[in-house]
């Protein structure tokens, strides 16, 4: 298979370690065949219940230096990895290589470019995923989606702020809980407020 050139760095945090987003048709018996032709070893399977708890397995390499865990999550309905570990930056090019995955640009192209309800919902939450730390880019597609005319939008945007509960989200859930037309968005935008400044 030929090896992706990665032209867009994904999104680093040191503490949370590398995060991708997948598309919906690389599921889980992809990335297990994927995981055993690089001699990766599974260490744990968390069952999930489709509705609130994610379904996860971790997988280490043999040192258990590095890790990946392979996520199918309900309630931003992406498929993801999460990897990290001493050397998972030299491992990152011959993963990405073997398993499709967005690049960070990718996902802000498709929230901007979305034009129906679902693409829009499932744009707005691979973002919530794919950046979990602080972007300008992806606060200005919160920020665009909260003007939406669609209330369902709306909340789905204030629950991809609530997935990573970014600080600088504040005064866009202060202006959402004090302005919105809908009594729901407003109510949940309050209870998301609550928890930021409690966190």
């Amino acid at each position: 298979m030929e090896e992706k050139t990665l032209t867009q760095k994904p999104i680093i945090n040191q503490v949370e370690g590398i995060f991708l987003v997948l598309p919906d048709h690389i599921g889980r018996e992809y990335f297990v065949n994927v995981m055993e032709q690089l001699n990766w070893f599974v260490q744990q399977i968390h069952e999930g219940d489709g509705i609130k708890k994610a379904y996860q397995e971790i997988w280490t390499t043999e040192d258990r230096a590095n890790a990946i865990n392979y996520v199918e999550d309900p309630l931003t309905m992406t498929h993801f990895l999460w990897l990290r570990g001493s050397n998972i930056h030299d491992l990152l090019p011959e993963i990405w290589g073997r398993i499709p995955a967005y690049e960070s640009e990718e996902l802000l192209e498709m929230a901007v470019e979305a034009e129906e309800h679902d693409d829009a919902v499932r744009a707005v939450l691979r973002i919530a995923v794919g950046f979990p730390n602080f972007d300008s880019d992806a606060l200005s597609i919160f920020e665009q989606y909260l003007t939406s005319t669609s209330p369902l939008l709306r909340k789905a945007t204030i629950q991809a702020i609530a997935y990573r509960l970014w600080t600088e989200t504040a005064p866009l859930l202060e202006k959402v809980s004090q302005e919105d037309s809908d009594e729901d968005v407003k109510s949940f935008a309050q209870n998301i407020l609550c928890h930021l400044r409690n966190s």
